[in-house]
């Protein structure tokens, strides 16, 4: 079954944690708390998205991470991509040796399918996820 990478679930929680709290920053500490997530895998993670400018940090007293630009903006394809590189769903679209790879009867159809989950991942967006909304309908209560 196909299924996110850790860094990928934590990222995207961590995302959702801040666009539901809006205000201030949060330390790793906080969110690892309400989260329950591993706290050193969460530092690296938080790192990474501010590498890609998904969220800002600081350090010191007070400091600690929020969001950069509006939950609205970030679409999910931008968190997995900046966690976990390019979607790929069959060992030879990592590039890796394929003894099939000339002769593949499956690699055209899975390209297609790597796109279109692509595609999906592109038009949800963190907030989508963080406030459950969907296709015009408002938020719902969480």
């Amino acid at each position: 079954m196909l299924r996110f990478t850790r860094r990928s679930e934590y990222g995207m929680m961590a995302l959702v944690f801040l666009a539901r709290r809006q205000k201030g920053y949060c330390s790793v500490r906080e969110i690892h708390g309400e989260l329950g997530v591993p706290r050193r895998l969460l530092a690296e993670v938080l790192k990474a998205l501010c590498k890609v400018e998904i969220v800002e940090g600081i350090r010191g007293p007070g400091g600690g991470y929020r969001l950069r630009e509006d939950p609205y903006s970030i679409p999910l394809s931008r968190v997995v991509e900046a966690l976990d590189g390019n979607l790929r769903i069959t060992e030879c679209s990592k590039g890796g040796d394929c003894r099939w790879l000339d002769d593949c009867s499956i690699r055209g159809g899975m390209t297609q399918v790597a796109a279109r989950i692509h595609g999906v991942l592109d038009d949800f967006t963190v907030a989508e996820v963080a406030f459950r909304i969907r296709q015009g309908k408002g938020p719902e209560k969480v």
